[in-house]
């Protein structure tokens, strides 16, 4: 039986990389883990976000995990909210294809 992973918004840390400003994968890898946890109650230990992603409303990229049972998942993460270091997404999550 697979956990179904569903979409919410989240909030991570915003890092200033030289002129303009640089989601931090560490703080997008943990709003993944939050998110799912709350959700479902599993807790993914691999989170995997990257890096240089501009922290900008509309923004959109993919981090990956390992789900329930050892299926590969993925999250489709789109910045939502930029104000000062904090940044919120929309986050929906589903199994790789």
């Amino acid at each position: 039986m697979r956990t179904a992973l569903v979409a919410t918004l989240a909030a991570a840390a915003l890092l200033v990389a030289g002129c303009g400003s640089t989601i931090k994968p560490e703080g997008a890898a943990q709003s993944v883990v939050d998110l799912v946890k709350k959700q479902t109650g599993f807790e993914p230990k691999d989170v995997k976000c990257p890096e240089g992603v501009e922290a900008k409303v509309g923004t959109k990229f993919e981090c990956k995990f390992t789900g329930p049972e050892g299926s590969e998942y993925t999250a489709d993460m789109r910045v939502t909210k930029v104000e000062g270091d904090d940044v919120e997404f929309y986050i929906e999550t589903k199994p790789s294809s």
